[in-house]
């Protein structure tokens, strides 16, 4: 049913040569989209600034000038009274409003205070709705999101590993036995470059982006070196 919204999308963009555009994806339908979707007009992926994990398929022959998405910025009515809030208690009370999860692309946190992605077809409804989060009285308005907030910031690993399997690589990143590492790959929670895998001995190639589900997102980096003991000598970018 996916592919066959996706191939009606890229149908009338062909037909009506103009941009057309889904909801907001999940990782699991992106790399549906990726892997097996054909239709006489590709899909391009975007989810507000680098590394997003959920975005929008555009499907056009053009170059798009405006996405149908606006940033909203959530903050606390009265700051010097509000409850320490997080990821959670903003999504929760976003959808809570009766909205669909695609609706909504990725959330970014500073303090107490979130960045929302949000179609723009339910903006104004947000900003009338959204009145409370928790306990807290909160408002919402559009604005131009800060490169600052959207850059993204890394802690960066350094460590050997026996070889550049996918399985290694992630236990070096999140400090996992290969077992665990194992686990999750075989149970379908590991994207590279936004493609389900699930294979253990996927070789990594530098600049490969793995997401792992409930665990993280990082930028693996292959300085090609060798150690004493003949590993290889690895760089991870794990984003924080």
């Amino acid at each position: 049913m996916l592919l066959k919204h996706f191939n009606d999308l890229s149908e009338r963009a062909y037909y009506q040569s103009r941009p057309c555009f889904s909801d907001f994806l999940d990782m699991n339908a992106q790399s549906l989209l990726l892997q097996y979707f054909k239709g006489p007009i590709g899909a391009e992926l975007y989810g507000g600034y680098d590394f997003a994990e959920r975005k929008i398929a555009v499907f056009s022959e053009t170059e798009v000038g405006d996405y149908p998405v606006c940033w909203l910025e959530i903050s606390p009515s009265y700051p010097k009274y509000a409850e320490k809030l997080g990821h959670r208690d903003f999504l929760g009370s976003i959808l809570g409003l009766g909205l669909e999860r695609s609706c909504i692309g990725d959330l970014l946190m500073e303090g107490s205070t979130a960045r929302v992605l949000c179609l723009e077809r339910v903006r104004d409804f947000i900003i009338q709705e959204l009145t409370q989060v928790r306990h807290t009285s909160v408002r919402a308005k559009v604005i131009d999101i800060p490169e600052s907030i959207t850059k993204p910031k890394f802690e960066i690993i350094h460590g050997t590993v026996n070889s550049l399997r996918l399985d290694a690589v992630i236990s070096l990143a999140f400090h996992l036995s290969r077992s665990q590492s194992c686990g999750l790959i075989e149970g379908g929670q590991v994207y590279i470059n936004g493609r389900l895998n699930t294979s253990n001995g996927a070789a990594l190639k530098d600049g490969d982006k793995i997401s792992v589900r409930h665990k993280g997102k990082f930028i693996f980096s292959d300085n090609k070196n060798k150690s004493k003991k003949n590993k290889c000598i690895v760089e991870i970018h794990k984003y924080v």
